[in-house]
């Protein structure tokens, strides 16, 4: 299975091929297909197995076949952190390189002005942690009386941090005829199957696995002081006889952090991004 064979357009296409993408993983496989054809998707895999390009490529490749003047949001992406905000816009603009769609990424802890005038410009497709969203629409700057497309992601966190009260009245703001849903979460509590129940329309069910650790991997845990997690880190790369280590990092811009304390310790290092 390639991406070509998910029915995915040349542009796209490109893009993926650029960023390093060579087969869809099971999330892709199984996602995008329904979700080009128009239909909902709950989803349920965990992070770190290719989500984002599962909705985002359909999202890309839908809105671009037919633009809309004005630009209008079109697409709106709830997450529930600043740091997962980010990251999706950086994939957004990674696999709509060859597009002319535009996208913005709004988040709370720091000032609304270019936010804003983002906004003002005309976004196809927006980026939005809850708390920040509600703020800039009851001031007037977000109308999604236009929206196409709502995905919301990592949905059991945004009930373990509180949100759900927020995104129902988030969803509520969308117009419900028409409008197709991609619903994401690790996990699959009651009250999420619940939540899912409610904002999605006979959706295609993909469910991937939960993959289980290997019986010759060890395991430990080091409880760690934020200030004292390089030096342990060093320390235990330093005491492991290793060929290659893999080290995962919650954001790109930390990934970009301990990549660059490693290459100034000697050892050498890349930055791969899901």
């Amino acid at each position: 299975m390639t991406f070509r064979d998910l029915g995915l357009i040349a542009p796209i296409l490109s893009a993926l091929e650029e960023q390093g993408y060579t087969r869809p993983s099971p999330i892709q496989e199984k996602a995008i297909p329904p979700a080009l054809e128009g239909r909902d998707v709950l989803g349920c895999a965990q992070t770190g197995t290719g989500k984002t390009c599962a909705f985002a490529a359909p999202i890309l490749q839908r809105l671009s076949a037919a633009p809309v003047k004005g630009r209008p949001i079109r697409a709106l992406i709830l997450t529930p952190t600043r740091e997962l905000a980010i990251q999706i816009g950086d994939s957004f603009q990674a696999y709509g390189s060859h597009l002319s769609l535009r996208h913005a990424v709004i988040f709370g802890g720091v000032g609304q002005n270019p936010q804003v005038e983002a906004l003002n410009r005309g976004v196809d497709i927006l980026v939005a942690t809850p708390g920040r969203l509600m703020d800039l629409h009851d001031q007037g700057f977000v109308h999604l009386e236009q929206l196409e497309i709502f995905v919301l992601d990592e949905a059991d966190r945004m009930l373990d941090m509180g949100f759900l009260p927020i995104v129902r009245k988030i969803v509520n703001l969308c117009p419900w005829e028409g409008r197709q849903t991609l619903f994401f979460s690790a996990t699959m509590p009651p009250v999420i199957a619940g939540f899912a129940k409610w904002c999605l329309t006979d959706p295609a069910e993909v469910t991937i696995a939960r993959r289980e650790v290997a019986a010759t991997i060890s395991h430990a845990f080091y409880p760690v002081a934020l200030d004292q997690r390089d030096e342990l880190l060093l320390a235990l790369l330093k005491g492991t006889d290793f060929h290659s280590v893999m080290i995962f990092t919650r954001t790109r811009k930390e990934a970009d952090a301990v990549c660059g304390m490693l290459k100034q310790h000697g050892y050498r290092g890349e930055v791969a991004v899901m």
